[in-house]
């Protein structure tokens, strides 16, 4: 039999976790709030809650394509044999999912700061894309087809012979780059001071 010290405890426990359990319940309320809107009754009350609709880019293969190589994309990745090798082949899969444009993003985010460091090396800028060129480069990086239809022949010249030949770096680095975002040794980590207590 419990005591009542033993009891306060338990009983504690699980204010603790009923409180836990409602901040929790709170919080995740409030997540996507920003794309909820309620409904009001006739009476003015508050009513359902609807969801705001989430914005969407039309997604279209041969637009990529174009971008694709306008852009300078492929001087450094290629695509069905054609383009660059300093960085990864875009080839689209067979059987692959259907294409996510926020999926791709996300993976060109983790390459950003290798792509950012390439462009500026050979474009002498950073590309600009929207949202729309970027769905239109997800969808041809999705499309055998698409892509099947780039041939040498479609680069200008000035692009032609930018092609980049080789990794740029080797591989070990590119990784350490797509993970630090910088190559090269990184400083020595500085220590604090130790305070003295005595």
């Amino acid at each position: 039999m419990a005591t009542v010290r033993e009891e306060g405890k338990i009983m504690m426990g699980k204010t603790f976790i009923s409180s836990g359990v409602i901040a929790a319940a709170a919080l995740l309320a409030g997540c996507g709030a920003e794309n909820a809107s309620t409904d009001a009754t006739a009476d003015g009350q508050p009513g359902a809650v609807s969801l705001k609709p989430v914005v969407t880019h039309e997604a279209d293969p041969m637009a990529g394509r174009t971008l694709f190589v306008e852009k300078g994309c492929v001087i450094c990745h290629s695509v069905n044999g054609v383009g660059g090798k300093a960085a990864p082949a875009l080839d689209a899969q067979i059987g692959a999912p259907p294409v996510d444009p926020l999926e791709f993003a996300a993976r060109m985010w983790r390459g950003a700061p290798a792509m950012i460091e390439l462009q500026s090396i050979e474009l002498g800028y950073t590309i600009y894309l929207t949202a729309d060129d970027i769905s239109n480069l997800a969808a041809f990086a999705a499309d055998r087809e698409a892509q099947k239809a780039l041939t040498i022949d479609d680069l200008p010249e000035t692009i032609r012979s930018g092609l980049l030949d080789e990794r740029f770096w080797e591989m070990e680095d590119w990784d350490d780059y797509l993970r630090q975002g910088q190559e090269g040794d990184f400083p020595e980590q500085i220590e604090e001071p130790v305070e003295d207590n005595d």
